[in-house]
């Protein structure tokens, strides 16, 4: 068995504790007056293992901080914890510093508290956090260490937490064990396919609610079509008078199709007058479009020679502008490079007058030689010789830059003869232009007066379309359709006269109206016959639907045998993991009936809630002495409140003791 105990924790600034360092043994008291800081102990413990307080709350909810007398926190310190552990009889030390991060803002002067930062160092090496926590980890697992340090931290789980472990300390009890001697739980098993109890518990009530909600809705539904469904009638009297009504209407038919057979020959003949009034119409148009035709073709013959002139014009005249844009456009673009050209000519002729003023200041420069130096004591000119070497070498540069200058002025000469070269060909460009425009413009004024001129001479005539008046052919067809068209009227009008059928028409409709009267009441039969058919479909359904849902209560009933049947098995053999306490795994319902459960009784059958402070921890240290036995570790026991206590259940755990007193400063013993 794994076994971790405290041998020594030290705590600096840590919840106004400034400075404690506490040495341990297998079993040490903690005494003290209320608020001296036996439960910051404890805390301190789980915060450098985990970062959370006894209560499991992380150190941002609990007040890890030391604070001043008005109750704020002192700043610019840090708060830290450093733990000795004996791991199977291996020293590892802890520790875990929070820190203030103050910062000074950029533009200011004065620091600001930015956040907090966490340290980890185990066995004095800073860790990451994710490191830190994983060498935690190898030590013990943090639900499995709250569980075996607080005696009254597993019964206050939840009961199904709690159920979970007590299964896994039981050794995993198979259904398949529990079904052995049971066809029923034989058949049960063999229809899970795969599917956990929970699981196929589920599916039958979701079957079942489905079942319900469907089941609940069929007597509406009865109800509905029975409130749909109507009276039935006399059928033998209304398919009598259906009959007579149709033989009446026949009657009436067969009367107005005589009439409708006259109309139609008076109709044909009609139709026949109106045909040859159309023909004669039609030619009439034809006859009216010869004309204007034959028309229009004479004034285009007579205006011929003016219009063809007026449209050479017109022609001429856009042909002469556009000629003159471009032309323009050309002599334009001349211009511009001219005057390009003549301002680089002129800037070019400033630049040779530079270089002309430059060559005259370069020939001007005369050597001047530096004053003589005389030997004291023969008297000879030591400088003559530098002066001489100063002269030819001044000589040689200023003859150099004088031939610089003539070959860029040379240079530059011919630049400029080549500008005044191309500003020639420029102007002469813009004159020969200027010439053909002024030429091309005489050759388009006189095309231009001579079409004037020929469309002077031919003056167009007006156009006159001809009349109707003025065609004998069209007024000769004119009299012949208005005599036709007095006959057509003629016939209309007697036509009208013979095609009365309104008494019979009338007498058709209002026997319709009683046939479709009796064919609607006939029509409630088939309505009543579905609907008797559609009530005894939801009575089947119904039933169907009631005896799926006993079937599914029948499994649910023998799925529920099987699972406490399981957990009493459990319970028997939870129970004889444990010396004082026992575990109800059902709980009985109002109803009679039970439902899963966890219930942790004391060994008078009380409830753990219904115990004294010292029957809880007793139960407590019992859970945690079989908890450490079945997963194999014991670490260190937090016993609070153990004023309270005669004589502490024996556990094989390193426990200390919390224990109230009267003196103002702690005392560990």
């Amino acid at each position: 068995m794994k076994r971790v105990t405290i041998k020594e924790m030290t705590l600096v600034n840590f919840k106004g504790i400034k400075s404690l360092t506490v040495n341990f043994g297998q079993v040490t008291e903690i005494r003290g007056a209320n608020a001296t800081g036996k439960s910051t102990i404890a805390d301190a413990f789980n915060w450098v293992l985990f970062g959370k307080d006894v209560a499991g709350n992380s150190d941002s909810k609990f007040g890890i901080k030391t604070n001043d007398t008005n109750g704020n926190a002192i700043p610019k310190i840090d708060h830290e914890v450093t733990v000795l552990l004996d791991v199977d009889g291996q020293t590892v030390e802890l520790r875990r510093v929070l820190s203030e991060d103050w910062v000074t803002p950029r533009g200011s002067s004065e620091v600001v508290f930015k956040g907090n930062a966490t340290a980890y160092f185990y066995n004095g090496v800073p860790l990451k956090e994710s490191e830190y926590k994983a060498k935690i980890n190898e030590i013990i697992n943090e639900d499995l260490f709250r569980m075996i340090t607080n005696p009254l931290y597993f019964p206050r789980l939840d009961w199904q937490v709690q159920r979970e472990m007590l299964l896994r300390i039981a050794g995993g009890i198979t259904l398949e064990e529990i079904a052995n001697d049971r066809a029923e739980f034989s058949e049960l098993i063999a229809q899970l396919s795969g599917k956990s109890l929970a699981e196929y518990k589920a599916e039958i009530s979701a079957r079942k609610k489905k079942i319900k909600e469907v089941l609940g809705m069929i007597p509406s539904r009865i109800d509905e079509v029975t409130r749909a469904t109507p009276d039935a009638p006399d059928y033998k009297a209304l398919e009598a008078g259906k009959t007579a009504a149709e033989n009446e209407i026949k009657a009436i038919e067969t009367a107005m199709q005589n009439a409708v057979e006259a109309s139609r020959h008076e109709y044909e003949a009609q139709r026949k007058i109106q045909n040859e009034i159309n023909g004669l119409k039609t030619k009439q148009q034809q006859i009216k479009f010869d004309a204007i035709l034959k028309a229009k073709e004479a004034w285009n013959k007579r205006n011929a020679t003016a219009r063809e002139a007026l449209k050479k014009y017109d022609s001429l005249k856009r042909e002469s502008e556009t000629m003159t844009q471009a032309r323009q456009g050309e002599i334009n673009a001349f211009n511009c490079v001219l005057e390009r050209l003549e301002r680089g000519l002129k800037n070019l002729t400033q630049e040779i007058e530079r270089k002309r003023a430059d060559w005259f200041a370069e020939n001007k420069k005369e050597y001047n030689p530096a004053a003589s130096e005389l030997c004291p004591k023969c008297g000879y000119d030591l400088r003559q010789q530098k002066n001489e070497d100063a002269k030819a070498e001044f000589e040689k540069i200023k003859s150099d830059n004088l031939k610089r200058i003539t070959n860029e002025g040379k240079e530059l000469a011919q630049q400029k003869a080549e500008l005044e070269k191309n500003i020639k060909g420029a102007k002469q460009s813009i004159e020969d232009s200027n010439v053909i425009l002024e030429k091309e413009k005489a050759d388009f004024a006189a095309q231009l007066s001579e079409l004037r001129a020929k469309i002077t001479a031919n003056p167009q005539s007006p156009y006159n379309e001809p009349t109707p008046a003025e065609l004998p052919e069209y007024m000769n067809l004119e009299a012949m359709i208005i005599e036709l068209s007095n006959s057509l009227q003629n016939r209309q009008a007697n036509d009208n006269d013979n095609d009365d059928n309104s008494e019979l028409t009338a007498k058709k409709r209002e026997l319709q109206i009683q046939l479709d009267g009796i064919k609607r009441q006939l029509s409630l039969k088939e309505i009543i016959d579905a609907n008797a058919k559609r009530k005894a479909e939801l009575l089947k359904e119904e039933k169907e639907l009631a005896q799926q849902k006993a079937d599914l209560e029948q499994q649910e009933f023998i799925a529920d045998t099987l699972v406490k049947e399981q957990m009493n098995e459990v319970e028997r053999r939870v129970n004889l993991k444990f010396n004082l306490v026992r575990f109800k795994m059902f709980s009985q319902q109002i109803n009679g009936g039970e439902k899963p459960d966890c219930i942790l009784l004391a060994p008078d059958g009380a409830k753990f809630m219904d115990t004294n402070s010292a029957g809880k921890i007793a139960m407590g240290l019992d859970i945690i002495n079989t908890l450490c036995e079945f997963n194999g570790v014991c670490a260190p026991i937090f016993v609070d409140n153990a004023e309270g206590i005669n004589q502490l259940l024996p556990v094989n755990s390193q426990l200390i003791k919390l224990i109230v007193t009267l003196d103002k400063e702690l005392i560990i013993k």
